[in-house]
């Protein structure tokens, strides 16, 4: 099988941007599967127009900007593909490379990335963009692929999907060899923490509240990492006589020693389809508290984590729940990392990925 993905990025899994992340694991996974992958990147800064760059198991060519070098290579990847996967939503690249499936023949899968959440803003602009152009792009797709179940609540409302399936994200098993089991016994001083995007939407100003009334005793203690932003250090300023404090952007080896440095990581953004990062979390055992409102509500029955609330309220709450149950950390830690080796990883997940994808194909020849 043909497949070839569009994106805006360079498949660098390096980077915070999510869809790098995931099309860093499904390409290199859907290759080693026995799937030919091309991939074509728009990104801000690329070293020349087309430029080729080596991923693992596959290539990344990449254009900085829509022009005729870029159309030329897409109407080429289109041709030659069974099938062409596309990235997010109100992205105005997506509906035009549609359009070029369409008058080829060739059918597209577009995977939302949650972007249909209304906490993600912009509502009248996105509600005006959606009716007039991408609802029909929604409706021609050979198939919407959901992250998390939670997703489609939005997507049904949003369009009438001709073929809808679910395959959710996980992680690459070789970057997190099975971690060194936690003990049992929980020291009194703990260092809580969370790791990705400095913004609003990742809701780390409730988070603070919440740390700053359950923090009483000065006996834990807040690690806020991720790259640098105006957001990030005003609100530590404003935090920092709490016990917070920034630790800056981690990735690599770095990413792994933070993580597992921390006695429980907090996760507690407004919406998200169950983060890389929280999964990384569980492959790494440290204990994990969710919101809810993080799309990772399917997996609660496994016992591999705490949720909560996306509110101060709801932080607080889910903080002294964990925080009173130290006792089940060792056993959650276990479970999670269980859920990822058997389900959220990117082997997996590119199985199931591939036999989606012959779904579509065979319903287009039935």
């Amino acid at each position: 099988m043909k497949i070839l993905h569009f994106i805006l990025g360079k498949a660098n899994k390096e980077r915070a941007n999510g869809v790098n992340q995931v099309i860093a694991g499904l390409a290199k996974y859907c290759a080693r599967q026995g799937a030919e992958i091309r991939v074509i990147g728009k990104a801000e800064t690329v070293g020349l127009e087309g430029e080729s760059i080596q991923r693992d198991g596959f290539s990344v060519e990449a254009y900085s900007k829509w022009s005729s070098a870029l159309h030329a290579a897409l109407a080429n990847g289109i041709q030659w593909a069974d099938i062409v996967h596309l990235h997010g939503v109100f992205a105005p690249w997506n509906l035009l490379v549609g359009r070029m499936c369409e008058r080829s023949g060739r059918p597209y899968v577009i995977t939302m990335h949650d972007g249909l959440a209304p906490e993600r803003g912009g509502r009248w602009k996105k509600y005006l963009f959606h009716l007039a152009l991408q609802r029909t792009h929604l409706e021609r797709a050979g198939g919407i692929h959901l992250l998390t179940e939670e997703e489609g609540t939005a997507l049904m409302a949003a369009a009438n999907p001709r073929y809808v399936f679910c395959v959710p994200n996980g992680i690459d098993l070789e970057d997190f060899p099975r971690p060194t089991p936690r003990p049992p016994q929980v020291p009194t001083s703990l260092t809580l923490g969370y790791l990705g995007r400095l913004s609003q939407e990742k809701n780390l100003e409730a988070l603070c509240q919440a740390f700053s009334r359950v923090n009483a005793g000065d006996n834990l203690h807040l690690k806020i990492a991720g790259p640098d932003s105006n957001y990030g250090r005003s609100l530590v300023q404003s935090y920092a006589h709490c016990g917070v404090a920034l630790s800056g952007p981690r990735f690599g080896s770095e990413k792994t020693d933070f993580i597992q440095s921390l006695d429980l990581f907090v996760h507690p953004s407004l919406c998200d389809a169950f983060s890389i990062a929280a999964m990384e979390v569980l492959a790494l055992g440290t204990p994990l508290l969710i919101t809810r409102t993080s799309k990772a509500s399917y997996f609660y029955n496994n016992g591999t984590f705490f949720m909560c609330e996306p509110t101060a309220f709801g932080l607080e709450h889910g903080l002294r729940t964990a925080l009173r149950q130290r006792e089940t950390w060792s056993t959650r830690s276990r479970n999670g990392r269980l859920l990822i080796e058997e389900q959220l990883n990117w082997s997996t997940a590119a199985k199931r990925l591939l036999a989606e994808y012959d779904t579509i194909l065979s319903r287009r020849l039935s």
